[in-house]
């Protein structure tokens, strides 16, 4: 039962991200729209409204994501009926979170693999940080998620 509920949450949250993705990537353009449309003076007198009012989108936005994952964990839970198990397939949501979520955004806007978003969210603050001392944001976001893999992987055959 285990290994069909981790196969189909890894397919879920695959797929779930790749289009809170396609979504996430309309909302910077539909920004980036409404910009073009002021001039620079406009677009200056407007900048930290529309820094304050991004960061309380991704709050609520947040918010409703983790809602999911936590909704998600207790369905398994009571299917499984295995804590750890249910704990170790939402830390696996936040994982696959950061690694597709982020890059279909950076493929949607055009930007590249290499791309790390806006100054403002911490944790891209922290992926710029350690890309400048040399260590590559995916190496950054495949680590916990192959551990957490491998966790599973083992909480399942013993």
């Amino acid at each position: 039962m285990e290994v069909f509920l981790f196969i189909g949450c890894v397919i879920f949250w695959i797929l779930y991200y790749i289009f809170e993705g396609l979504h996430d990537t309309n909302f910077v353009k539909e920004v980036k729209i409404a910009r073009s449309k002021l001039t620079d003076q406009q677009n200056n007198e407007i900048h930290e409204a529309i820094i304050q009012k991004e960061l309380r989108w991704k709050f609520w936005d947040s918010l409703e994501k983790a809602l999911t994952k936590i909704f998600i964990a207790i369905l398994i839970y009571y299917i499984s009926e295995d804590f750890i198990f249910a704990l170790l397939l939402l830390l696996l949501s936040v994982c696959i979170r950061w690694l597709v979520h982020d890059l279909t955004v950076a493929l949607g806007l055009g930007k590249g693999i290499k791309h790390i978003g806006p100054d403002f969210i911490w944790s891209d603050k922290l992926l710029r940080r350690l890309e400048s001392a040399g260590i590559n944001q995916y190496v950054v976001k495949l680590v916990p998620t192959i551990i957490t893999i491998i966790l599973v992987i083992y909480h399942i055959s013993r």
